[in-house]
């Protein structure tokens, strides 16, 4: 069963993580960016050398039983006053000064606190504690013992422990538990890797040295928490997988073959990891170990999955075994890779990116050019850097992106060239010669996001030279001759519920597939709506899927629903509807009205405009000489239906 062989690797991963750790620990200086020991009460300091280990204790040694042990009740004043340390990695345990071990009074108090730890700063309901603890069959008297545990619990923490909204929270700090720490030095390592700051190795760096073995204790592998272990071991290899990939970037191959053995061996199904490993192996001159870890990883999916390598591994295996290419070069070397980063939780579209290798690595070789339209939310730019990473070995002189808009071709202009190293010029024409002129004489691969004009477009575009493009738009550019046209449609529902449990766990989503089968279609597979609904559930952890899919059917306005954070799909609008000509608002607006008496002839005119902006699609996604139904997304149709009647006039 894939649940029974899920537990195996689990299993050989748990067991291996111990020797692991305490190697990782050892880290030091230099590319490693992992210190010998962590405090999360020096919380931002940095790191260093010689520092003493986060966990009091003492003479005892790290992470031992300090031998002067107080039960919790004889500790009540302290507690409410001084400090509390909770460590939920290697054992659960509490102390308090830094000193003292406090046991808390049998199993059930103690599976209690694992059980507020798994969500620490979040409300548990009391029903579903009840339930918890009493492993589903309670007693008459189960809540009047949970209130007794409770208070055990609470003369050691204080009012740390509050009952609210009808459950109970405990509030704790990256200094005062090291699982808390944890997650909150992964999400800000991997922020910064997302915004290229500085400091995200570093950060990555403490939160997988603060893993020694699967967190909280003996009560781990109980039903009831066997879910948050599951998240919290997502998570740690989430951000072990980030922290591989910035190390190789930056020199640190060695350490990340060091670091990453055993977890590679343990985790075959894991391709990114696996892609980090290689990397690294290669990058020692080990490219036999490489592919051969490359079979293994194939055999593993095979057998367990039934599927073959994704784009990334195949990719990456085919450039270990190509001979270096030939070709023009940039002088000094080229620009790198200045794509933003691939998105981890990537999903589908596996034949449109077989297609765009297919058409850069094995067409005619100038002038190579490809257009991704699609509409609003659909995933093109994210398509766009996916097939940008897998190309890098073919265009060695460099990965380099432009955002176009609705920016003056001289502003554009201007910030190429800069990435170019090339001083600004004093006209547009004489920008653009300089520009063309550079190209011409390189082999990389341009990347134009969200063109509006194809006249722009066509003016930046690479003519003759081994340069490629890959252009996307909300429009078909249909103006642009001589280039692959690649639509993109939202995701099947298969491909949906994938990336859904992707952004907010498998295991969420299996407590309810229906309801998330709901979800992913009132999204219309849009995969923006998709990462907007799956940040909602996120941040609101006592929803349950049903619930918020009951929600979005009952909302009084959908697009007002699909906002979380920077993630608004009604800016999206705006700004589309902001660059759109009058002839397609004004079709736009007629479409989406759909209010008789309408001409056919009217019809046939505002369908085929509003076809070349995305703004009514065929239920395929290709346009056939044969079809006659079309689709207008409820996301649009409400953002029309919100506008004023005057807001498609001409002028």
């Amino acid at each position: 069963m894939p649940g029974q062989r899920a537990a195996r690797v689990r299993g050989l991963a748990a067991r291996r993580l111990g020797a692991w750790a305490d190697s990782f620990k050892g880290g030091g200086a230099g590319h490693g960016g992992i210190a010998p020991s962590f405090s999360p009460a020096r919380a931002g300091r940095g790191l260093g050398a010689g520092r003493r280990a986060w966990s009091p204790a003492g003479r005892a040694g790290m992470w031992g039983r300090h031998p002067h042990v107080r039960r919790g009740e004889r500790w009540h004043g302290r507690a409410m006053n001084g400090a509390v340390t909770i460590t939920s990695f290697g054992g659960l345990t509490v102390r308090l000064g830094g000193e003292e071990h406090v046991e808390l009074g049998g199993p059930k108090p103690r599976l209690l606190l694992a059980l507020l730890l798994s969500r620490v700063n979040t409300v548990h309901p009391v029903d579903a504690l009840i339930d918890a603890v009493w492993a589903g069959r309670p007693p008459r008297t189960a809540r009047k013992n949970l209130q007794v545990y409770v208070c055990r619990l609470r003369r050691v923490l204080g009012d740390r422990l509050v009952h609210t909204g009808g459950g109970y929270l405990l509030r704790l700090s990256a200094a005062e538990c090291d699982l808390v720490a944890f997650e909150q030095r992964a999400r800000e390592g991997r922020r910064l890797a997302r915004e290229g700051a500085a400091g995200a190795v570093e950060r990555l760096a403490e939160a997988v040295a603060l893993w020694r073995e699967e967190p909280l204790g003996e009560f781990g592998r109980l039903p009831c928490l066997s879910d948050a272990v599951d998240r919290l071991t997502e998570v740690f290899l989430g951000a072990l997988e980030e922290w591989a990939e910035l190390e190789v970037e930056r020199g640190g191959h060695r350490l990340v073959v060091e670091r990453l053995q055993d977890l590679a061996a343990a985790h075959p199904l894991r391709e990114r990891l696996s892609a980090a490993w290689m990397r690294a192996l290669a990058a020692g001159g080990r490219t036999g170990e490489a592919l051969a870890h490359f079979d293994a990883v194939r055999l593993a999916l095979a057998r367990e999955l039934g599927v073959a390598p994704g784009p990334v591994l195949t990719a990456l295996r085919r450039r270990l075994l190509a001979p270096p290419e030939d070709g023009p070069r940039a002088e000094g070397g080229g620009l790198g890779d200045q794509l933003p980063r691939d998105l981890p939780d990537f999903v589908g579209r596996a034949e449109e990116i077989h297609r765009a290798l297919a058409h850069f690595r094995e067409g005619r070789r100038e002038g190579r050019v490809m257009v991704v339209s699609g509409a609003v939310g659909v995933g093109k730019s994210a398509f766009a850097v996916r097939v940008g990473h897998l190309l890098a070995d073919a265009f060695p002189d460099g990965l380099l992106m432009a955002e176009l808009g609705d920016r003056p071709l001289g502003t554009v202009l201007r910030g190429l060239l800069d990435a170019a190293g090339l001083p600004p010029e004093r006209s547009v024409g004489q920008a653009l010669a300089r520009w063309r002129s550079w190209i011409a004489r390189r082999r990389l691969l341009l990347v134009l996001d969200d063109a509006v004009s194809a006249t722009v477009a066509e003016a930046l575009l690479p003519g003759c030279g081994p340069s490629g493009a890959l252009v996307t738009s909300r429009y078909r550019l249909s103006g642009l001759s001589g280039v692959e046209w690649v639509p993109l449609a939202p995701l099947t529902e298969a491909e949906g519920l994938e990336l859904l449990g992707r952004v907010i766990g498998v295991g969420r989503l299996m407590t309810d597939p229906e309801a998330a089968a709901r979800i992913v279609r009132r999204c219309e597979g849009l995969p923006l709506a998709l990462r907007i609904a799956g940040a909602k559930l996120n941040a609101l952890r006592h929803l349950r899927p049903a619930e918020y899919a009951d929600r979005l059917r009952d909302a009084p306005s959908l697009l007002d629903e699909m906002a979380a954070g920077e993630l608004v799909l009604r800016e999206r609008y705006e700004a589309f509807w902001r660059g759109l000509p009058p002839p397609q608002r004004a079709a736009f607006l007629r479409l989406a009205a759909h209010q008789p008496p309408l001409r056919y002839e009217r019809v046939v005119a505002d369908a085929e405009e509003l076809l070349e902006c995305s703004l009514l699609t065929p239920p395929s996604g290709e346009v056939s000489a044969h079809l006659a139904l079309y689709e207008m997304s409820v996301f649009a149709r409400e953002f029309a239906g919100g506008l004023p009647s005057e807001a498609g006039a001409p002028g």
